[in-house]
């Protein structure tokens, strides 16, 4: 998958069919009847300073059916389990997030999500492939959380975003060393061929 911008990790559309989306909506609407401060942060969820966030919910369910795929076409036990740790890394973002926002963690994944994971399943064959596509998806998660940071929230909730900025740094890593040291990478274009192409 290639790189998403982190403006279009904010930006991407949500079409009808976006169920995700419109849980997170109206379960904001729902919670303001609750105490004060469940008031404040659902009140906070539809407004454009925490947008990012309710985006960083739906990446983060998206990423948690990108890894069952992955896990699925993994053969080696030690690549498996990692994974797996990966995963319920993610479940766990996406309940602390939908939490901290005062909001029901949506059911299933947005149409953008239901694209990461089409994307996962088409490239996802094996050890090697399931490691490539999962490591795409995590570019594009790392980018999103750099991004909420970059712009104006409430401390708690920062503290929070960045602790689970945390966990995708460490996703990363792990897969990228992992791929470079089981020798999957491939071989770079000679400089006169990537000119050409």
């Amino acid at each position: 998958m290639a790189k998403a911008s982190s403006r279009e990790a904010q930006n991407a559309p949500n079409k009808a069919g976006s169920a995700g989306q419109e849980e997170l909506d109206a379960a904001g609407g729902a919670e303001q009847q609750g105490s004060s401060g469940e008031q404040a942060a659902a009140g906070a969820a539809g407004g454009p300073a925490l947008e990012p966030l309710t985006a960083l919910v739906l990446l983060d369910m998206a990423a948690v059916e990108a890894y069952a795929v992955a896990i699925r076409a993994c053969r080696a036990p030690d690549i498996k389990k990692q994974l797996e740790s990966f995963r319920q890394d993610h479940e766990r973002h996406v309940r602390e997030l939908s939490k901290a926002l005062g909001v029901a963690p949506p059911e299933q994944p947005d149409e953008r999500g239901m694209s990461i994971q089409r994307y996962t399943e088409l490239s996802a064959r094996e050890d090697r492939t399931a490691l490539v596509a999962m490591r795409g998806n995590e570019e594009l998660t790392n980018d999103a959380y750099a991004s909420a940071l970059a712009g104006e929230l409430p401390e708690e909730l920062r503290k929070l975003v960045e602790a689970n900025w945390q966990d995708e740094r460490r996703h990363i890593r792990w897969i990228t060393e992992e791929i470079r040291t089981r020798g999957w990478e491939l071989p770079e274009l000679p400089s006169t061929l990537a000119e050409v192409a």
